[in-house]
């Protein structure tokens, strides 16, 4: 077992993403840290991110590229027990299932595709989201929501939460604090630190409460330099029966995708 998962907690993220090894093969014990206090429980994005340590620290040869999360229960501050498990591994390719418990409830479920570094056929399509720049845009308040804390964001104000606007879209900036690397785990969480989409049409909790979130990470290592920010845009084109999709991608500045999210939320009343 790698000991990444105790001894280098060099960040704010990397201290309540820590993971700690138990003397049963597969299982952590984590903390799930106040800072990340969301509307309801503790935030969704961060959770998943635990499961990608999880992932890394049982394949440490291979890095996460696609996580798929079910949540089934509200999450809350303190401890919880991370269950890992490598169900299939190939020469370059595990896929994994990583399970976060607390007092005997099953938080979610996660499914994890993990790769060894490889080359292979490649193309981008660049993605221009075309945000205003970053001193034209504004910080999400985050005096009821924490999780808004853990990285340096902006927000586009043509699309900002509970502007009664036709368009269900959040966009804006976003980058790691504390100068740490981009990587999989972070972008996990990132995927879904923007407001809920639909908030912008909606009030909470409707549209918020999260079903299943899929992220997959194109490009799972970047350091940004120091005046540089990733470029999100998430988006709710359609809610039909109570349940709306949202995509949301996260790219470099020059439109190179870093990462994609689909995820789907109660929209019933």
């Amino acid at each position: 077992m790698t000991e990444l998962t105790q001894a280098t907690a060099t960040t704010g993220f990397d201290r309540t993403t820590t993971i700690v090894p138990t003397d049963r093969p597969g299982e952590f014990t984590v903390d799930l840290d106040a800072g990340w206090s969301s509307l309801v429980g503790v935030h969704g994005g961060y959770m998943c991110s635990l499961a990608v340590r999880g992932a890394e620290a049982l394949a440490t040869d291979r890095t996460v590229r696609t996580i798929t999360t079910s949540f089934l229960r509200t999450g809350e501050v303190g401890p919880a027990e991370l269950r890992v498990r490598e169900l299939r591994r190939g020469r370059s390719m595990s896929t994994v299932v990583a399970e976060l418990h607390q007092e005997d409830r099953l938080l979610l479920t996660s499914r994890l595709t993990l790769l060894v570094a490889r080359e292979g056929v490649e193309w981008s399509t660049p993605v221009r989201l075309d945000l205003p720049e970053p001193e034209q845009c504004v910080r999400m308040d985050p005096s009821r929501v924490s999780h808004f804390h853990q990285v340096d964001g902006l927000l586009d104000p043509g699309s900002l939460p509970f502007s009664g606007l036709d368009r269900a879209m959040v966009r804006g900036y976003i980058r790691p604090l504390e100068g740490r690397r981009v990587d999989a785990a972070w972008l996990a969480m990132a995927s879904d630190w923007f407001p809920p989409p639909a908030f912008v049409r909606l009030e909470p909790p409707t549209g918020g409460v999260s079903v299943d979130l899929t992220t997959h990470v194109h490009r799972p290592d970047l350091t940004l330099g120091e005046d540089e920010w990733l470029f999100g845009s998430f988006r709710v084109d359609d809610s039909t029966g109570g349940l709306a999709v949202e995509h949301g991608v996260i790219t470099a500045s020059d439109g190179t995708l870093v990462a994609e999210s689909f995820q789907t939320r109660l929209t019933a009343s």
